[in-house]
């Protein structure tokens, strides 16, 4: 070998070594390292992707028969008793709640959330072991999140139980038209004000058998309440308490009405 083969032969030795190795020869703890920084990025990314709160803390993602199933930690270091409003540090246990929360791109998303019961150390405070709780995203004992409650509500004040039902469905959230119109009157009624006109018409909550009455603002076309019966006791109570004057009435219950005024 001459002697510039040799000098080129040593320069590219060179070179060799002092490149760095590819991902499939580098030691095992760098590929270690390289795989958790990514598996932490993505895990931010998805936190962020869902606007989860502070205090929760991905810790897994998966896909399970078409749901993305999203597994969280609680990570505050304390929690207030929900009797006496002290804070608690000594954790008792931890359990798992299972909620489902607002599909992402028309996937349906449920959430592990591992959370923990805390010692309430106050001697005075009856309750002695309690869940900690993640309100307002999460309400306690509840199995869906705010967001996902208030979603549905919006749908059903919109479109009703079975429409309502049919567009969720193809949103992605998994309801029915009974849970539809249960969280629709879990709302709280407005105040009612002074009527100056009230109509008043009958219905039926099981046809043939019970029998309501149901009293409309003429003026706002709104629903203002539902009696429980088509008495005229009930509605002159109703009246009286409102101050309503002026009730129009269809000609059929007009009967219910004569009685009242």
């Amino acid at each position: 070998m001459s002697q510039k083969n040799e000098v080129l032969w040593f320069l590219h030795t060179l070179s060799d070594a002092c490149s760095p190795a590819p991902l499939a020869w580098r030691h095992r703890s760098t590929q270690r390292k390289d795989f958790l920084e990514k598996d932490d990025l993505k895990k931010m990314e998805t936190k962020l992707l869902l606007s989860l709160p502070e205090g929760l803390e991905v810790i897994g993602i998966n896909v399970i028969d078409g749901v993305l199933i999203i597994s969280a930690v609680s990570t505050h270091p304390s929690a207030c008793c929900p009797l006496c409003s002290s804070l608690a540090t000594r954790v008792h246990s931890h359990y798992t709640r299972k909620i489902a929360d607002l599909p992402c791109a028309g996937q349906q998303v449920r959430l592990l959330l591992q959370v923990r019961k805390f010692f309430c150390e106050v001697s005075t405070c009856v309750r002695k072991i309690f869940a900690e709780r993640l309100a307002p995203f999460v309400e306690p004992w509840a199995r869906v999140t705010t967001r996902l409650y208030q979603s549905v509500q919006t749908i059903g004040f919109a479109t009703g139980g079975m429409l309502g039902a049919r567009l969720a469905d193809r949103l992605g959230i998994q309801t029915c038209p009974i849970a539809i119109l249960r969280r629709m009157m879990a709302l709280p009624t407005e105040p009612v004000e002074q009527v100056i006109e009230l109509g008043i018409d009958d219905f039926a909550f099981r046809r043939g058998r019970k029998f309501g009455s149901i009293l409309v603002d003429m003026q706002s076309h709104k629903v203002i309440d539902l009696l429980p019966d088509r008495k005229a006791e009930t509605a002159k109570a109703w009246m009286k308490g409102h101050h309503s004057v002026n009730p129009f009435v269809r000609k059929k219950s007009w009967p219910l009405v004569g009685k009242v005024i």
